[in-house]
């Protein structure tokens, strides 16, 4: 035996085999990073190809608002996916901002139908009525579980800014306009923190609360409502049935809203903790439809000169 080629062998062995094994790992995570979209991809667009032709439905899911808990996106992707096992039809949910919905569409690319939060505009062109599946609704919160909200005013209350909802304009309906706004997390970060009374927020603030495992006070507001989120058809033809079809068994599954923390608007009894003091409650004023940018700026102008009364009118 050569033991010197031996020798030589085991030292380059032990010298290099290290660096052979990095690399070879290193090309193995190279190669998953660039194939996982592929499979991701391809496991999407394999709905399309198992359904032997089939039409794979279109749906974007704008967030115009906070939810309760969880992805209504992935909510409704759910839905679909049971809609898929009763109706053999394929449904696909894209999450999407406002924004780059009205991008698309400008551009020609329109889905089979649209779930957006009511005041959403820039869409209004493209659907032919809606219908709700799920609201929200605004609260005061009080981490003084034995506040009678009596004593709300604009200094010791904070009001969760949102989205793009109008959280201004119901601080206006309900007498704190001048409070300060903050994001949503700040907002209740400053609540708890002591740095006010009270929170004007939604429900998606009582979730953060409960999180929190702290003690709190509830006091649904009754003057007006923004948060609801709607669907409509933007297809036509055979796709149009078939999303009719869809918003159809949506609707029908309310039961099951209490999943993402959110309202029915046609029935009650989801909840049997805080949340449920913000069921079945009868709003004064709503904003519940898209609107044209003209009217959101017009909003935003009247929120923002304080005038109640012309808001009024023009919600009514």
């Amino acid at each position: 035996m050569n033991f010197q080629a031996y020798f030589a062998v085991k030292y380059y062995m032990k010298k290099y085999l290290p660096k052979i094994k990095t690399g070879i790992c290193l090309a193995l995570c190279i190669a998953i990073v660039i194939a996982a979209p592929c499979i991701a991809f391809a496991k999407k667009d394999g709905r399309a190809a198992s359904s032997g032709g089939e039409i794979v439905l279109r749906i974007w899911q704008i967030d115009s608002f906070e939810g309760g808990k969880g992805s209504r996106a992935d909510y409704l992707q759910s839905v679909g996916d049971k809609y898929l096992e009763k109706d053999g039809s394929y449904v696909s949910v894209t999450s999407i901002s406002a924004e780059a919905a009205r991008v698309n569409l400008a551009n020609g690319n329109v889905p089979d139908a649209i779930s957006y939060g009511a005041g959403v505009y820039g869409i209004e062109g493209y659907i032919s009525g809606y219908k709700t599946w799920c609201r929200g609704g605004y609260c005061f919160l009080s981490v003084d579980a034995s506040a009678d909200f009596s004593d709300i005013n604009s200094e010791n209350t904070v009001i969760n800014e949102g989205k793009v909802n109008l959280a201004k304009a119901t601080a206006l309906f309900c007498g704190v306009s001048g409070a300060k706004s903050e994001k949503s997390t700040g907002a209740y970060v400053s609540l708890i923190n002591g740095k006010y009374k009270y929170l004007l927020g939604t429900q998606r603030d009582i979730f953060r609360l409960k999180t929190r495992g702290v003690s709190f006070a509830v006091k649904p507001v009754t003057e007006f409502n923004d948060l609801y989120q709607n669907i409509s058809v933007t297809s036509s033809g055979e796709r149009a049935k078939l999303a009719n079809g869809f918003i159809e068994y949506l609707l029908s599954c309310s039961a099951d809203l209490n999943k993402i923390g959110m309202f029915s608007v046609n029935s009650n009894g989801l909840y049997d903790d805080e949340m449920r003091q913000l069921e079945g409650v009868n709003f004064d004023y709503k904003l519940n439809f898209p609107i044209s940018e003209n009217t959101k700026k017009d909003i935003e102008k009247i929120v923002s000169d304080g005038d109640i009364n012309k808001l009024k009118n023009l919600l009514k």
